[in-house]
């Protein structure tokens, strides 16, 4: 039995704003002048009073009579309506005040007005008092208040779920998954797939992220990708994401087949980890589609699958699936006690009473973890007994026929205990699907809309939305995902349990029957059509609909629609005139439409507060009328053509925030910006303005500015940034060559007040004159020391002032140095206690890094281990750095302990590396032709992966002995390389790869990898001038089992008995050989488990089954894969 539950106390806030509403000013002043019987007003806000108090007693009783669940779901329908009518009214007094007479085409303008409010009136009149004289008849009494109020306590931040200090009773579970991944698993395939199989709320998402982020796993894959899949399980759609998240790159590809191949080719030779999370599919064809170009990647890739469906992992493994079990009572405890006690900064100890009663109510939640944090994040704010004992004995734990109903108890008193403001923001976010994204900005932008937060005496209502969205996540209702949020599948069904036939999701059926008391609609999928759109016409009383790529959708019956508040239509072109008729619209979202203008209509809507015109490519600019939307909070015009924005802009009294980022058309801001004085927001990332507008310093509560830029002027020299102290996040400022008058900056204190700014770009645009005057400047641009990335780009002074690498900028974790061309001495960086990632460009005067660039003046007895954090280093374009040494006697406790990536680009003169990088895994060097006689074994004792690539002065590789630890090897671009030498290589190499080195391939071929003993992978590509036939008898070792040849033109037909000695040969791939004729003559190796041609017209005809010339050499291979087509598969 589905249960419809429309909370008590949840309608308790709504009529609370309906009575504020009822009372404000233009309602009681037009009321007045249009002559509507106020009486009537004063009999409903009493009748409403009177409900209002029994309403506590039926949010408990609904669990258990259906009479009080049908009593409910009546009084709901009626306060909408009721809303919608003092809606309506207020929308008209703003409208008259804003146009300043009446309109003559409206209802309201009628003479019949008055009467028909009052008639509307008097029919909901009716209404309550038939529900009041029910709630009599199914015994509603006045019970007392639940109590909301909670004790003193500390801001919370709650930890992500897999944060392992967060979690009891599943190490030998994490250890047994990742004993799994870092074993040397043989299913008989490629790929292993494990299972995590339980029931909803027992942790499988939270022990796949520990696996998935175990520090031994780190290093062990090329490529880890997550994706979560939820209930539809669209093939189509599941490869482009993996593809997309392979490659870091958005894609076009429209075919499915087309789609699969450039996966398989992206993956091939690479080892992959994939989580496919929250599976419920259970079509074995649809998991094999999936499946398929995934087995074409590197042998020892892992899957590991997410279910609560036991058949559903015996189908997708294959290795024995993983159950997981319920925690212990003791573990649930010290969970219980961590959310409880750890995250409000509170000893234990000082509540030992609590004790006895917390255990108890970890009893009753069974194991379930997410039940236990549910009720911790309840009681966290609640520290006392009485407050535990009214859990513990709350009748609810009996009334939930769990059988009959998918809610937990332990959910359900997290719900019933939150305050009345949050129970209606938490049941709106049940438009969303399962495992549906959303970003905190949006959801208080709907919720505002939907006029669901309270207003609070100064505070805006977007900080009052962050707030209460705050107090959900911290109550565990959201969870963060990265830099979003997602709603647990469990807690999404509390939320649909809540709101019931209110809120319409068609993701989960699209052919279930409407309800007419429905109020909210939405389709997050793509690419849908919806069944029985008519009949979501004829719906008069929707306030919400959010729709995402419907495969066609005609809005013009949307104008009937008068209750609309939020409209979310993606895509939708053009826009037609009548959106003007939906007068009660608050939201409009038209991102990714194909727009060039809106039309004059929307500016005629007074309340539209949102307005997201996101990625509308075509949209040129915005009408003048913009101005008229007085009530206009958020206008996000990012991604759009727009050229300029209309001075009007500046007459909205109310905008909080103006998003721009990525307009290339856009080069200045209107010009009285500084009337903008609510104004919060200005995000302009990637937009390149030529100047700042003048007197910025007005907007005072300004928080976000991607940039600033220094004019010459007063109007906008950097004066203009000493008032806006609440910036914070990020802020570049940029043409620091403006200022003149170096002292002003100091006078100003630009950078020393902003506490809250976390990154800082400091950038000059031209060639500086005078470098002592920059590095004056520099020295008063000290930010404070909570700044955590700093970028500084094309400072002219010969030297950097002392504050840039100073030990107390201790959160500092990125900084990047950039074309600082006159410096000759890198700054003091090695004492930064926090540096993880450090990238240094363009130092052209730079010729020797030694004790400077560790600890400047210090003496190495009162310094710390030198760069103790950094993992992540980059030198480019230094064209005179000609030594790189570590500080003397320092080896076994030197500099650089975590370092794992180095990047050298363009440093031509630079011979040799540091003595000793002992945790280096992987080495790139690009225009750097010194250094590859410099590597040894000894001072790189974990280097895993090396790469050599634009060294044209390379004739001869290796040079020297490489280190044997090195497995992987890729080549790429050394035009001179002519040989590779028999001796130095490691040997221990596994994977190598050689790309667009031409002269190696000419007629007489000086290379022999025969002696590589362990190599098994060798791709060979981008070969323009190879000779029509290579690769002869013995040139390639025995052991190798994956051979690519992908873009050799020139290449006609390999030689005879090239493959004859390859015994362990099992992958065969040759892609745009555009001329190869044919395959060996005496065959390929019968060892080989799978070929695949692509994109070789002439020798894919002679592979013909049956029929070709070549099939006799290849029918014995179990999997042929050519072209467009599987013409032979019988591998699995």
């Amino acid at each position: 039995m589905a249960l419809e539950v429309v909370g008590g106390a949840f309608l308790s806030a709504s009529l609370q704003l309906l009575f504020d509403r009822m009372a404000s000013k233009q309602v009681v002043d037009f009321v007045r002048e249009k002559n509507v019987d106020d009486e009537l007003l004063h009999k409903l806000k009493i009748k409403l009073s009177s409900i209002n108090k029994v309403l506590d007693d039926a949010e408990k009783k609904q669990l258990a009579d259906p009479a009080v669940r049908k009593w409910l779901n009546e009084l709901k329908h009626t306060v909408y309506n009721t809303e919608d009518l003092v809606y309506e009214i207020h929308t008209e007094a703003l409208r008259c005040e804003i146009e300043g007479k009446p309109h003559l085409l409206s209802f309201f303008s009628t003479r019949s007005y008055a009467k028909q409010i009052n008639q509307r009136i008097a029919k909901i009149l009716d209404t309550l008092e038939y529900i009041v004289q029910q709630k009599d008849l199914i015994g509603l009494k006045e019970v007392g208040r639940v109590e909301n109020k909670s004790s003193p306590r500390v801001s919370i931040i709650v930890p992500p779920l897999e944060d392992e200090s967060g979690i009891y009773g599943r190490n030998a579970d994490k250890e047994a998954i990742v004993n799994w991944l870092l074993s040397d698993s043989d299913t008989g395939n490629n790929i292993s797939v494990i299972p995590i199989v339980g029931m909803g709320g027992l942790g499988k998402t939270t022990l796949a992220k520990l696996a998935y982020n175990d520090f031994r796993v780190n290093n062990l894959f090329d490529i880890k990708m997550w994706i979560t899949v939820s209930d539809e399980f669209d093939v189509f759609m599941l490869t482009k994401t993996i593809l997309e998240k392979v490659t870091s790159r958005t894609c076009s590809i429209e075919d499915q087949y087309d789609l699969q191949l450039k996966l398989k080719e992206v993956l091939e030779g690479q080892k992959f980890l994939l989580v496919l999370d929250d599976v419920w599919n259970e079509n074995y064809d649809r998991w094999y589609a999936l499946k398929s170009p995934l087995e074409f990647a590197a042998c020892g890739s892992k899957i590991i699958v997410t279910t609560r469906s036991e058949s559903i992992g015996s189908m997708m493994g294959n290795v024995p699936n993983h159950r997981l079990q319920v925690i212990s009572d003791e573990d649930g405890w010290k969970l219980f006690a961590k959310h409880v006690f750890s995250n409000n900064n509170v000893e234990p100890s000082k509540y030992s009473d609590l004790e006895v009663i917390g255990k108890k109510i970890v009893e009753k939640c069974q194991g379930l973890p997410l039940a236990i944090i549910s009720l911790g994040g309840l009681l966290r704010s609640k520290l006392n007994s009485k407050e535990w004992e009214k859990i513990l004995k709350n009748d609810i734990w009996e009334l939930i026929d769990e059988k009959k109903c998918d809610i937990l108890p332990a959910l359900w008193l997290s719900y019933y205990y939150l305050p009345p403001n949050l129970k209606r923001c938490f049941a709106y976010c049940s438009i969303f699907p399962k495992d549906f994204v959303f970003g905190k900005e949006i959801i208080i932008l709907l919720w505002m809309a939907e006029d669901l937060l309270q207003p609070q005496k100064y505070k805006t209502l977007e900080e009052v939305g962050d707030e209460y969205f705050s107090d959900l996540v911290s109550r565990s209702f959201f969870q963060c995902d990265d830099d979003n949020f997602i709603m647990h599948d469990l807690v999404n069904d509390l939320a649909s349990f809540v709101s019931g036939e209110f809120c319409l999701r068609l993701d989960d059926n699209d052919s279930k029957v409407v309800s007419s008391n429905a109020r909210h609609l939405s389709c997050m999928g793509y690419g849908r059509r919806i069944k029985n759109l008519e009949a979501l016409f004829e719906n008069k009383l929707l306030r919400t609909w959010l729709t995402n790529e419907l495969e066609s959708l005609d809005v013009e019956p949307m104008q009937t629609m008068q209750c609309l508040r939020v409209l979310r239509c993606i895509p939708i072109s053009p826009l037609p005139d009548s959106i003007g008729n939906l007068k009660l619209l608050r939201y409009l979202d038209l991102r990714w439409s194909g727009i060039e203008a809106i039309p004059d209509t929307v500016c005629t809507l007074y309340n539209l507060q949102t307005l997201i015109l996101r990625n509308c490519y075509q949209f040129r600019c915005l009408p003048n009328s913009i101005g008229n939307l007085k009530n206009l909070r958020y206008l996000n015009l990012s991604g759009t053509a727009v050229k300029q924005l209309p001075e009007t802009i500046c007459n909205l009294p109310d905008l909080r925030t103006l998003s721009l980022s990525y307009c290339p058309s856009l080069s200045r801001l209107p010009n009285s910006m500084a009337r903008l004085t609510n104004l919060r927001h200005i995000n302009i990332e990637e937009t390149y303005l030529e100047e700042m507008p003048p007197q910025m310093s007005a907007l005072k509560f300004l928080e976000k500015l991607s940039y600033f830029i220094v004019g010459k002027d007063s109007g906008s020299s950097i004066e203009e940034l000493e008032k806006l102290s609440n910036l914070r996040g990020s802020l570049g400022i940029k043409r620091l060559e403006n200022i003149v008058n170096v002292e002003d900056v100091s006078v100003a204190n630009v950078l020393m007040d902003k506490k809250y700014l976390t990154r800082l770009s400091l950038e000059w645009d031209n060639d500086v004159d005078d470098s002592h005057k920059a590095k004056r400047l520099l020295e008063r641009l000290e930010p404070r020391i909570n700044v955590e990335k700093l970028a500084i780009a094309n400072y002219g002074g010969t030297s950097f002032p002392d504050w840039v690498g100073r030990d107390l900028f201790c959160r500092l974790g990125k900084m990047e140095l950039k074309n600082c061309r006159y410096c000759y001495l890198l700054p003091p960086l090695g004492q930064l206690p926090s540096l993880k990632e450090l990238r240094v460009k363009g130092f052209d005067m730079v010729e020797r890094i030694g004790h400077e660039f560790y600890c400047g003046g210090s003496s190495s007895n009162s310094m710390t281990r030198p760069f103790k954090s950094l993992e992540v280093l980059t030198f480019s374009d230094m064209s005179s750095w000609e030594e790189w040494l570590l500080m003397e006697g320092e080896q076994e406790d030197g500099a650089f302990p975590k370092l794992t990536r180095l990047e050298l680009t363009n440093c031509p003169k630079l011979a040799c590396l540091p003595d000793y990088l002992p945790s280096l895994n992987t080495l790139e060097i690009s225009g750097c032709k010194m250094l590859l006689a410099s590597l040894q074994g000894d001072q790189l004792p974990t280097l895993e992966l090396l790469e050599l690539s634009h060294c044209p002065e390379v004739e001869s590789f290796p040079e020297g002995r490489l280190p044997s630890n090195i497995h992987t090897i890729r080549i790429i671009y050394c035009a001179e390389l002519v040989s590779l030498s028999e001796e130095g290589w490691p040997s221990n190499l596994k994977s190598l790869s050689i790309s667009g080195c031409d002269k190696l391939f000419n007629i007489n071929m000086q290379w022999n990898l025969g002696m590589l003993t362990s190599l098994t992978s060798l791709k060979i590509s981008q070969q323009y001038v190879a000779p029509d036939s290579f690769l002869e008898e013995g040139q390639l070792p025995i052991t190798l089992t994956f051979l690519t040849l992908l873009g050799i033109p020139n290449l006609r037909s390999p030689h005879s008995k090239a493959f004859r000695s390859l015994t362990s040969l099992k992958k065969l791939k040759i892609c745009k050989c555009t001329n190869l004729q044919c395959l060996p003559e005496e065959g390929l190796p019968a060892s080989l488990e799978l070929l695949s041609i692509e994109s070789c017209p002439l020798v894919a005809q002679r592979c013909q089954r049956e029929i070709g010339e070549d099939w006799p050499k290849i029918a014995h291979i179990p999997c042929i894969r050519i072209v467009d087509r599987v013409i032979f598969d019988d591998m699995y």
